[in-house]
């Protein structure tokens, strides 16, 4: 059996509720999910809210937490992670900002965004958080722009890995970016 396969396999049985079965995928794309969440913490630089073994197993609580799972590949699990640290990091950081109100958090504008670019750490988290409301703006419009934004920069998969995981083209991944940040930008735009 290939690994995607038995990747398959195991998903299925977290689907369907199997004991175990959900720890199993954990273990296996540990490393992977380690990776993503590493580029997603430190591409920015300077201090992060937590660690890249915090924001996966943090992950993977909520994973087990949820009622309804309903992962059928290696892509949906890839992209309901970049969900699931998404979430992480946004209630961390509304949690961090509750305890200091925010003040002088410095302004990142997204047109300054390079596609590896994140800046999770405290002093964009005001500006994540309104990348993050804008973001489920745009999801009621168009749930794939919002996809590629939310593995991109909540995530920090490359456009060549999104393109991969959602099946498309590289060069309409790099166009659904653009579009996005677009919108973005104009609802970010005082």
């Amino acid at each position: 059996m290939t690994e995607v396969s038995s990747l398959t396999v195991w998903l299925q049985r977290a689907t369907a509720g199997e004991a175990g079965a959900i720890e199993h995928l954990f273990a296996t794309l540990y490393p992977e999910l380690r990776r993503i969440a590493h580029a997603r913490l430190y591409t920015g630089g300077g201090q992060a809210l937590l660690s890249t073994t915090e924001l996966v197993h943090e992950s993977f609580l909520r994973f087990t937490k949820a009622r309804e799972l309903n992962i059928v590949d290696r892509r949906h699990f890839f992209t309901y992670s970049a969900t699931v640290m998404r979430n992480v990091i946004v209630d961390l950081v509304r949690e961090h900002q509750a305890e200091s109100r925010g003040g002088g958090a410095p302004h990142l504008p997204l047109d300054d965004l390079l596609p590896g670019d994140h800046p999770v750490q405290g002093g964009g988290d005001v500006w994540l958080l309104k990348v993050h409301d804008a973001l489920g703006d745009l999801e009621q419009l168009d749930p794939a722009l919002a996809r590629v934004v939310e593995m991109q920069y909540f995530a920090g998969y490359t456009q060549l890995e999104i393109a991969e995981l959602t099946e498309q083209s590289e060069r309409t991944v790099r166009r659904q970016w653009d579009k996005a940040r677009a919108y973005l930008l104009a609802q970010l735009t005082p």
